[in-house]
């Protein structure tokens, strides 16, 4: 009986030590597990895998053509940065929009959150303006901010981002602007752009002190959020700018920077919009509209999706940007005029709802369209899009004067033809068609030119299968 009990015993024993170490293998298991777990995504930042990852390729191939198609030059400029480069703007008052990376022996370094001030640096380091004023850039690329994060704001985001520098002709802005509405129409994308007038420096000094004033009343400043009260002495017109309700309700009723233009900013401003009228561009006047940079002069405007009734979609703009004549001289530069827009890729991508228009055909056969004089180049944007519509491959320069450069551009692309448009072609409704091979010339009837590029490209094939024709039969 003892011998019994005492295997019996054991047998117990036996059962929970193998009970224990199950319990012991389970519990190790579930801390592997634990321990292995996967790391999810960063808030604020965004993937794009899948069908959403060739959409947004395609959209950055769409946006790179564009700029080929106006001829203007990749410019790269690093990420990492120093946080000197941004003191002067605006946004770098609140540095916790910034994110700053270690550096060697105390430098101060940080993730870009705008592109501009980069190409400007870079610009300037390399000598660009010994040669030449005139610079026509564009760069794609990541830029970083630590956003409030809501709907359609990223810490991590792509921007497009275009500069054209040495030019101050209104007809130059409003055609830039006029040729990025067409894009956005080309994605399926209907847009109002938000625009205003900032004036110059004296301009400005003076609206400040009206707009310091206006908040300063009383009962208002207290109706005011934290940051605003902060900025006020600084800067007025930032308030403007702020996106709080209570602050937005008091903006409404504050003088307007329209009255206090000087006789040339009203004079560029007036005429921009003129020439926006005459190219048929859905645009706004907005009075309130300031953007988040000091650094602008004049025309400020934003890009916003609107439905079939034309009410704004969303509460992000799409694409913004602004004119900064004396942005360049503030680093020790000359004085020269610019102004340049920033296309946001995350929020125009995500108003695409036909992503079948991303796609797009490789250039080849190009047409160059050449202009001399303001009608010319309105004539040249329409003339642009309507061959654009019917299958053509065509370029063209928005800001050169000169002729002769604009057909240096064109040999440089290996375009097979010219349209020129000048005085003469406009008042003739003309235009000269050059084949920039041979050099020969033929005047065509303006509203002829579609036929004529049609024969000539009939005839080009014809040329072509007859000289395969020889080398299959010989």
């Amino acid at each position: 009986m003892a011998y019994i009990l005492t295997n019996i015993m054991n047998n117990q024993k036996s059962k929970t030590k193998k009970t224990k170490n199950t319990n012991n293998s389970s519990s190790s298991n579930k801390a592997v597990k634990k321990s292995h777990k996967r790391p999810g995504r960063v808030m604020g930042v965004k993937d794009y895998a899948g069908f959403e990852g060739e959409s947004f390729s395609l959209l950055k191939e769409k946006i790179n053509q564009f700029a080929n198609y106006y001829s203007l030059k990749n410019i790269e400029v690093p990420i990492i940065e120093s946080y000197d480069l941004y003191k002067k703007s605006k946004r770098v008052e609140n540095d916790k929009e910034l994110y700053f990376v270690e550096g060697e022996k105390g430098e101060k370094l940080v993730l870009r959150p705008e592109i501009t001030q980069g190409v400007i640096r870079s610009l300037l380091e390399n000598n660009l303006f010994e040669n030449s004023n005139s610079h026509r850039l564009f760069s794609l690329g990541k830029v970083f901010r630590k956003e409030k994060l809501k709907s359609g704001h990223y810490r991590e985001f792509t921007q497009a981002n275009f500069e054209i520098i040495g030019d101050r002709k209104p007809i130059t802005e409003a055609l830039f602007l006029a040729a990025v509405s067409e894009l956005y129409k080309d994605l399926g994308i209907n847009i109002q752009i938000q625009i205003n007038c900032l004036g110059d420096h004296t301009c400005r000094k003076e609206y400040s002190s009206k707009l310091s004033a206006f908040f300063k009343e009383r009962g208002k400043k207290s109706k005011m959020c934290t940051c605003c009260k902060n900025v006020l002495a600084k800067n007025p017109i930032a308030l403007l700018d702020c996106t709080e309700e209570s602050c937005q309700s008091i903006r409404e009723e504050a003088p307007q920077i329209l009255d206090s233009l000087s006789p040339d900013s009203r004079e560029y401003f007036t005429k921009t919009l003129e020439y926006l009228d005459e190219m048929n561009v859905n645009y706004n006047l907005s009075p309130y509209l300031v953007r988040g940079f000091s650094y602008y002069t004049d025309t400020v405007y934003e890009f916003w999706s609107v439905n079939e009734d034309g009410e704004i979609n969303g509460k992000n703009s799409l694409a913004a940007g602004g004119r900064y004549d004396n942005y360049i001289e503030s680093f020790d530069g000359e004085e020269v005029p610019a102004f340049g827009l920033a296309i946001g890729l995350e929020r125009t991508l995500a108003r695409i709802k036909d992503k079948s228009l991303l796609n797009f055909k490789k250039e080849d056969d190009i047409i160059f369209i050449a202009q001399l004089g303001d009608q010319a180049r309105i004539k040249c944007l329409k003339l642009f899009k309507n061959l654009q519509a019917e299958g053509f491959k065509v370029r063209q320069s928005l800001t050169s004067d000169s002729l002769k450069i604009q057909l240096e551009e064109a040999a440089k692309m290996k375009a097979k033809t010219s349209l020129i448009l000048g005085k003469k072609e406009i008042m003739d409704g003309t235009v000269l068609l050059r084949d920039m091979d041979s050099g020969a010339q033929e005047t065509v009837i303006f509203k002829k030119v579609k036929e004529r590029l049609i024969k000539m490209n009939k005839i080009t094939e014809k040329k072509v299968n007859i000289r395969k024709e020889a080398g299959i039969y010989g």
